[in-house]
């Protein structure tokens, strides 16, 4: 074991002086603007891959961010965001990675401690991503509680436990909160048989994105399973107005055929 652990780490260590020899020519491709010299370059890079990352060029961030190790290979936040771009392309494995190397670095990063916990969930290791997930709310100091319930609300979902995620939901479901946390939530109240509440949900999460149609879709739905069948064809109808062009507008389509 100790012998992989080393080898391991020999394959770390050739890894980064692969990175670190090819930096300026990374730069020079990737980022021509950005003067290595300039203390600020490997944050305008991190700006740079965010961006890209959020337009869904996940690749062409993660460029970004290899250029941004290169010239800081200590900074936490690098790490971690090379993290959630690896997340989001579903490489669970390599975000874990990821997500240790910058709470080696620095060991309170709770950001990436939830993010850590996300990567587990990815990979069915609820165990792992529920002892991360509560040690975050166990910082006081963590502005982004509302994330944090949402993903163990998920995590408990998951694992065939809906009263803790109906739990957890309803603390990620305020102002602050994710909009996919009233949509599950909304889900879960369903599934708990608590029709009102799931109405509630939902509409708050319509009142907080008015153009998000599956959140429509899914009040939509609940009312007509409930026998409120013209409440029901108005929302539809509200669908095709706002994403006529959206999977959810061409159910809707069908729904009020």
């Amino acid at each position: 074991m100790q012998a992989a652990v080393r080898a391991f780490l020999c394959l770390t260590v050739v890894s980064v002086l692969v990175a670190c020899a090819s930096s300026k020519s990374k730069s020079a491709a990737f980022a021509p603007e950005i003067d290595p010299k300039d203390p600020l370059a490997g944050t305008r890079l991190m700006q740079q891959g965010q961006a890209l990352v959020n337009e869904g060029k996940i690749a062409e961030g993660l460029e970004r961010y290899q250029v941004a190790l290169a010239l800081q290979p200590k900074n936490p936040t690098i790490h971690n965001l090379i993290g959630v771009a690896e997340l989001q392309r579903r490489g669970a494995a390599q975000a874990v990675e990821s997500f240790n190397r910058a709470l080696a670095l620095a060991p309170e990063y709770s950001d990436a401690r939830n993010n850590r916990g996300a990567a587990y969930v990815q990979l069915g290791q609820f165990a792992l991503a529920e002892a991360d997930f509560l040690a975050v709310l166990g910082d006081s100091t963590h502005a982004n509680r509302a994330s944090v319930f949402f993903n163990l609300g998920s995590l408990y979902l998951s694992r065939g436990d809906p009263s803790a995620a109906e739990e957890n939901l309803r603390r990620a479901a305020v102002p602050s909160g994710p909009i996919e946390a009233f949509l599950l939530l909304g889900q879960v109240e369903e599934r708990l048989g608590k029709q009102e509440l799931a109405e509630t949900a939902y509409r708050q999460g319509m009142a907080k994105a008015p153009e998000r149609p599956d959140l429509a879709l899914a009040l939509g739905k609940l009312l007509d399973s409930t026998g409120r069948k013209d409440e029901a064809r108005e929302v539809f109808r509200r669908i095709l107005s706002v994403a006529p062009d959206s999977p959810e507008a061409r159910e809707a389509r069908s729904l009020l055929e």
